[in-house]
C-alpha cells in the first residue's frame, strides 16, 4: 500500500492542517496531546486549564506535544502505538477497490 511519511519535526503542521485533521476525524486537540512529552511537563499543562485553540497553537509551536505516530488511512486516524487499531484500519483500506 503506498503511503507518505511526514517528519513533522522538520516539516511542522500548520494550524490549518491540524484544525482540518481534527475536523475530518472528529477528534479533539486533547486526543492528539502527548502527556508524556517534556514540553507537556515544562508548560505545566497538567496543572492548568487550556482552551482547545491554545492547545492547537502550542502543538504547532512544539510538535513534541503531538502523540506519535499519527496515521491517516482514508478518513480514519490512528494515534499512538495502538497496533490492533492500526492493523484493522490497514486491513479495511486494503480491501477497498
Amino acid at each position: 500500500m503506498p503511503y507518505q511519511r511526514r517528519d513533522y519535526f522538520n516539516r511542522r503542521f500548520t494550524r490549518e492542517e491540524l484544525v482540518e485533521l481534527l475536523r475530518g476525524t472528529g477528534l479533539s486537540p486533547r486526543d492528539l496531546l502527548s502527556t508524556r512529552s517534556r514540553a507537556y511537563q515544562a508548560l505545566g499543562l497538567a496543572e492548568r486549564e487550556v482552551s482547545e485553540d491554545e492547545l492547537i497553537d502550542l502543538m504547532v509551536q512544539e510538535p513534541t506535544l503531538l502523540r506519535r505516530p499519527i496515521v491517516l488511512i482514508d478518513n480514519q486516524v490512528v494515534i499512538g502505538s495502538d497496533r490492533k487499531r492500526l492493523a484493522a484500519a490497514l486491513h479495511g483500506a486494503s480491501r477497498k477497490p
